[in-house]
C-alpha cells in the first residue's frame, strides 16, 4: 500500500493506493482557508497543511480498515511556488506566500529590470524559463524589501512540498522538478543557478537545500512525524514534487507523444519532453523539469470551470443539466463568440482584460448557446495552448483529461472535435495523489533493488499505460466545422488585444 498526498491552495487530498489490485483504496479530502488582508497578497499557515495532512491519513486508514505496517512509502505533491522560511532553530518565520500572491509584483518588476540593465540579457536568457509574478523568486523579493527583520532570519527555503517533506524525515533536499518553479533555478543545466541568486544576495546559495534525482527518497518518516500520523518508522517518503508534475506522472504522461489537460478553475496543458525546449520565441510556455528525470513544458491558462459556473449560475441551469443544455446547442453556438476573461487572460498574457460575449441576436439568445459560447470559448483558448505546443515541434496523438471539467463527456468530445486529437480520461482523475503514490513506489522499489534501475514506466498500472477503456475520438463532421471557427475566434481575439 503506498500513500499519496496533494497538498493543494485549497485543501489537501490522501489518496491510498494499492499496489497489487492497482485501485484506490481509500481517499479523504480536507480544506483549510487563505489569508488575504490586503490587495493581492495569499498566504497560508504551513501548520494548516500538516493538520488537513494527519487528519487525512488518519481518515483513510480506518476507512481501509489495514493495519499500518502494510503502508511501504509515501509521496507528496504540493501547490508550486509558494514560499516557507524557517530560522536557525526550525521555526517557521511567517506564513507561507502562495503562487496566488500578485502584491508582488513591483518587486519582481523591478528586480528583472534591475537584473537585464546589469547583466545585458533577461533572467529567463539564464535559467531557461520565462519567470512569472506566481514564481517563488517574486515571493522572497517582498520579503526582503517589507519585512527586512524577517528574511535576516532565513536559514532555510523551502516550496510547500519541500517543507512537508522536511517535516515528514527530518532531511533539508529538493528536487528538480518543483525547483524549476523558483525563478533561481537553471532548467537546463538542473541546478541552481548562482547568476540568479547571487542577483538577489550572496549569501543565499549556502541557505538553498541540496538537490536529488526524481526516483530518490527525500529521507525516512521520523520517529515523531510517524506517532503523529499512526504510520511506521522509517517509511521512504520520495522526492516528490509540484502538482502539475505529479499529475503528469499520475496521468501516464512520461514520455513524448502524450498531452495532460487539467480543467480546474483554471486550465493546464503539460506535456513530456526529453530535452529542454527554447521558450524565447514562445513566451507563454513554462518550461518546467519533470519530477522523472526530464522537462515539463507547460502552458496554463485563467477562466475555464470559474467562468462555465459563473454563466451557469447566472442562467439558473443546475450542473446536472449541464450536458442537456451543452448538447442542446450546435458547434458555433448559434453565432456567439464568447471571451471569458471573467478575472483577466493569461493566455495571451492580459490581466486586465475584461470578458465579452459578440454576436447576440434574438434568434440565438438562449441558454443552450450562452452556455455553449462560453465552454467552446473555454476550449479555443486551451486548443491555443496545443498550438504553440505544436511550433515548437511537440507532437501528440492524444490527451489525457483531469480535473472536474472531464466529468462532462460532452465537453470531452468538444476537445476532441476542436483539436483534432483523441481523449481519454483516465480512470483516477485524482492526479497529483496518484502520481505521488506512484512515485513513492517507484522510489520503494529502486530502494528494494538496490541499484538495479527501475523505471517509471515498469510500475504504472495497466489503466495508464495501456488505456482505451474511455477513448473519446474527434467526428470528423464536428471538426471541419470547428477549424475555421477556432481561426475566427483568435483572429478577433487578436483584433480586440
Amino acid at each position: 500500500m503506498y500513500l499519496g498526498i496533494d497538498c493543494g491552495t485549497q485543501g489537501a487530498k490522501v489518496l491510498l493506493w494499492n499496489a497489487q489490485t492497482e485501485q484506490v483504496v481509500a481517499s479523504s479530502y480536507h480544506t483549510y482557508g487563505l489569508i488575504s488582508d490586503r490587495p493581492g497578497q495569499k498566504e497560508q499557515h504551513p501548520a494548516a497543511w500538516l493538520d488537513a495532512i494527519r487528519n487525512g491519513i488518519q481518515t483513510v486508514m480506518a476507512h481501509a480498515a489495514i493495519s499500518p505496517a502494510k503502508i511501504a512509502a509515501m509521496g507528496i505533491s504540493g501547490q508550486q511556488h509558494g514560499l516557507v522560511l524557517l530560522d536557525a532553530n526550525d521555526t517557521l518565520i511567517r506564513p507561507a506566500k502562495l503562487w496566488c500572491d500578485t502584491e508582488t509584483v513591483p518587486e519582481l518588476t523591478a528586480f528583472c529590470e534591475q537584473f537585464h540593465a546589469a547583466l545585458g540579457k533577461p533572467v529567463h536568457h539564464v535559467t531557461g524559463i520565462h519567470i512569472p509574478v506566481a514564481f517563488t523568486l517574486a515571493k522572497l523579493l517582498w520579503v526582503k524589501a517589507h519585512e527586512p527583520e524577517a528574511y535576516a532570519r532565513i536559514e532555510k527555503l523551502f516550496l510547500p512540498h519541500e517543507y512537508i517533506n522536511y517535516w515528514l524525515t527530518g532531511h533539508y533536499c529538493a528536487e528538480y522538478g518543483d525547483a524549476s518553479g523558483t525563478g533561481w533555478f537553471d532548467t537546463v543545466n538542473r541546478c541552481w543557478s548562482k547568476t540568479v541568486v547571487d542577483a538577489i544576495d550572496p549569501t543565499l546559495l549556502a541557505k538553498l537545500p541540496p538537490l536529488i534525482e526524481a526516483h530518490q527518497p527525500a529521507g525516512f518518516l521520523t520517529a515523531a512525524s510517524a506517532a503523529l500520523l499512526g504510520l511506521p518508522e522509517g517509511i521512504p517518503v520520495s522526492s516528490g514534487g509540484g502538482d502539475n508534475m505529479m499529475s503528469a506522472i499520475g496521468t501516464g504522461n512520461i514520455e513524448p507523444g502524450i498531452l495532460t489537460m487539467s480543467l480546474g478553475t483554471s486550465g493546464t496543458l503539460f506535456t513530456h519532453a526529453p530535452a529542454q525546449i527554447d521558450t524565447r520565441e514562445h513566451p507563454d510556455i513554462n518550461a518546467f523539469c519533470s519530477s522523472i528525470g526530464g522537462w515539463l513544458p507547460l502552458v496554463s491558462t485563467m477562466n475555464v470551470t470559474n467562468a462555465i459556473n459563473a454563466f451557469r449560475e447566472v442562467m439558473d441551469i443546475p450542473l446536472a443539466e449541464f450536458e442537456h443544455y451543452l448538447n442542446s446547442s450546435e458547434p458555433g453556438a448559434g453565432g456567439l463568440l464568447c471571451y471569458p476573461w471573467l478575472n483577466g487572460a493569461r493566455l495571451p498574457n492580459r490581466p486586465d482584460a475584461s470578458a465579452s460575449v459578440m454576436g447576440m441576436t434574438t434568434r440565438n439568445f438562449n441558454k443552450a448557446n450562452l452556455l455553449r459560447s462560453v465552454v467552446e470559448g473555454v476550449t479555443f483558448k486551451l486548443c491555443k495552448g496545443i498550438e504553440i505546443f505544436q511550433q515548437c515541434g511537440l507532437h501528440f496523438d492524444q490527451v489525457r483529461v483531469i480535473g472536474g471539467g472531464a466529468n462532462s463527456r460532452a465537453w470531452c468530445q468538444l476537445i476532441a472535435d476542436i483539436s483534432g486529437i483523441d481523449v481519454i480520461r483516465p480512470t483516477v482523475s485524482d492526479a497529483g495523489a496518484l502520481g505521488a503514490a506512484l512515485q513513492a513506489r517507484w522510489c520503494e522499489q529502486n530502494l528494494e533493488t538496490q541499484g538495479e534501475s527501475v523505471t517509471l514506466r515498469d510500475i504504472l498500472p495497466a489503466s495508464l499505460r495501456d488505456v482505451g477503456c474511455d477513448l473519446i475520438k474527434p467526428c470528423p463532421q464536428q471538426r471541419e466545422i470547428y477549424q475555421p471557427l477556432y481561426a475566427r475566434y483568435h483572429e478577433w481575439m487578436t483584433r480586440a488585444m
